[in-house]
């Protein structure tokens, strides 16, 4: 386990807290509790100055550009293991650029990326309007071509986006799964259906963007929303995922201590992990994966 305390691809900070409020709601221990090893190795060490500014067109650049370069160093010796599970707490989600890049680097053609998101964080950047990284992960990836990062080795047959709200005007060449039929068609059948057609032989990141949730499992987004998945559908699509033994990297974003300020939501999400994740400790191996 490892934290990533940021808000450098935000417009306001709350995200950076998230490593540490989970800590504090007792994650550690229910994932020790669920019969799960656990070696955390602290908090990623950011530069002692990252910018922030509104200036067209990625907020606060160069800031997401030198946590990639930090994070995408750091992010490979954790994924060093294939027996391993490396759960790394952010962070917003920019961060996935440097994840997906160290991940690509270990796997090669073998990387994949599974995105479970309420949105398709790919807004192009514009001289016209400022935008935070956060919501442009999935555009650096797959659509800089060296300009703002050095060619990043993705291609969209090799991302699946399942929670997507709304159909985006652009999609990329991603395979999207909207909310709406992850709903219809039942959360662990759709889920099982995405995982059934990733190659058996592949290395899977999971991006876990906590906006997937409704605001009434997840107020304490970042930018919550009205609508989503419940705690128990997010549950149930996260063990579902994770305890196929492909998996090797689920990363947490876009949580906001600030708005919990009872806690509430930080020992909720605790919770929803360390349940999701007890099917590693189990050794049944998921047979999604052929």
């Amino acid at each position: 386990m490892a934290g990533i305390p940021h808000f450098t691809g935000a417009y306001v900070s709350g995200t950076e807290l998230a490593p540490d409020a989970l800590r504090k709601a007792g994650l550690i221990e229910q994932l020790q509790q669920a019969g799960l090893t656990v070696a955390d190795s602290g908090d990623l060490r950011l530069p002692d100055y990252l910018p922030r500014h509104n200036i067209p067109p990625v907020r606060n650049w160069p800031a997401p550009c030198m946590l990639w370069d930090v994070l995408g160093k750091e992010a490979q010796a954790w994924f060093a293991s294939d027996d391993e599970i490396v759960l790394m707490l952010g962070g917003d989600c920019s961060l996935i650029v440097g994840t997906a890049l160290a991940h690509q680097a270990r796997h090669q053609e073998k990387a994949y990326l599974l995105v479970i998101d309420g949105h398709l964080d790919a807004v192009v950047p514009s001289a016209s309007r400022c935008i935070g990284a956060a919501g442009m992960g999935l555009w650096f990836l797959l659509q800089d071509q060296g300009q703002w990062i050095e060619r990043s080795g993705w291609r969209a047959e090799r991302i699946r986006l399942a929670g997507c709200q709304q159909p985006p005007a652009e999609t990329y060449g991603v395979e999207i799964t909207l909310l709406e039929q992850l709903k219809r068609a039942g959360v662990h059948e759709s889920i099982t259906r995405i995982m059934q057609e990733i190659p058996p032989d592949a290395r899977i990141l999971v991006h876990f963007d906590v906006d997937v949730m409704n605001k009434e499992a997840m107020a304490a987004a970042y930018s919550p929303s009205e609508i989503g998945l419940s705690l128990e559908e997010a549950e149930m699509l996260l063990a579902t995922v994770v305890s196929d033994r492909r998996v090797t990297g689920l990363e947490v974003t876009e949580f906001s201590a600030l708005r919990d300020t009872e806690g509430k939501y930080a020992a909720n999400l605790a919770q929803l992990l360390a349940r999701a994740l007890a099917t590693r400790a189990t050794g049944a191996r998921n047979d999604i994966s052929g």
